[in-house]
């Protein structure tokens, strides 16, 4: 296990088991600081990052066999993140990340480099101002594998958009692409999704869904009918929609809803 933490200006590195890692001088003019990781093994990257106050760019380089999961929880503080990841032969990269900023700005690159890499993504987020979210995934390579999940409840002042592109070039045959975003907007503000597919090959699958909206009346209906208050099963609604497909952070998640839903 490898931990990352991020606090105001300041970045610590608790191990580097099966990585190696490099942290560049935040640049004068932009603020903008670099974090670049090799993954050399089989590990697992917990970055935690709390009120940071500068730019972060993080390239993530996952090497030809391994298998790497990389936890993310950023929370308080406004973030602009750029994240480029390059994934090689037969490698497999799993993302679980949750955010609980105030806002946050995320550009995410994914390369699929090397024949059979697979990536999984799943975000959770809380959206309580402006948060956007651009994702660039490009399967340069045969028999790749995308699965991009974006999950968000834009509450209190929070306008949320996902903004997600896909790319396979002719002659890159046996991809599976899949996009999926939705989006609880429990205000009358404005969220925004939009899922673009770039395909020039027959030979792929490829797939998104979209969806913006509150929870069904019906579902409120049968746990009120249950004894439930309104209050309560919007709590349970929304608690169960940000923990589905979670693991590692599912107790940082019923504590992020228990704080605003309490």
């Amino acid at each position: 296990m490898n931990r990352l933490k991020i606090y105001g200006e300041d970045i610590e590195i608790e191990s580097k088991n099966g990585i190696e890692i490099s942290i560049g001088e935040a640049s004068k003019f932009f603020n903008v600081q670099s974090v670049k990781i090799k993954v050399l093994e089989d590990t697992d990257i917990v970055i935690d990052a709390h009120n940071v106050d500068i730019k972060l760019d993080f390239y993530i380089n996952v090497l030809e066999n391994v298998n790497v999961n990389v936890y993310e929880y950023k929370h308080d503080g406004d973030y602009k993140f750029q994240y480029k990841y390059y994934l090689e032969k037969n490698s497999f990269l799993n993302i679980e990340k949750v955010n609980d900023g105030n806002e946050i700005k995320e550009m995410t690159v994914i390369n699929l480099n090397g024949d059979g890499a697979k990536v999984n993504f799943n975000l959770k987020t809380i959206s309580k101002n402006h948060e956007k979210y651009n994702f660039l995934v490009y399967h340069n390579a045969k028999n790749t594998v995308s699965n991009i999940i974006n999950n968000g409840v834009n509450i209190l002042d929070g306008d949320l958009e996902f903004n997600v592109s896909g790319f396979v070039s002719k002659g890159t045959i046996g991809c599976d692409i899949n996009q999926s975003a939705r989006i609880i907007n429990l205000t009358e503000n404005i969220c925004i999704i939009k899922p673009n597919l770039f395909i020039d090959e027959e030979d792929v699958l490829a797939s998104h869904s979209a969806l913006i909206g509150t929870f069904s009346s019906d579902e409120i209906f049968y746990l009120m009918s249950r004894g439930i208050s309104e209050k309560e099963a919007l709590m349970l609604l929304t608690k169960g929609f940000l923990l589905k497909g979670i693991l590692y952070y599912k107790e940082v998640l019923e504590d992020i809803t228990n704080k605003y839903w309490r």
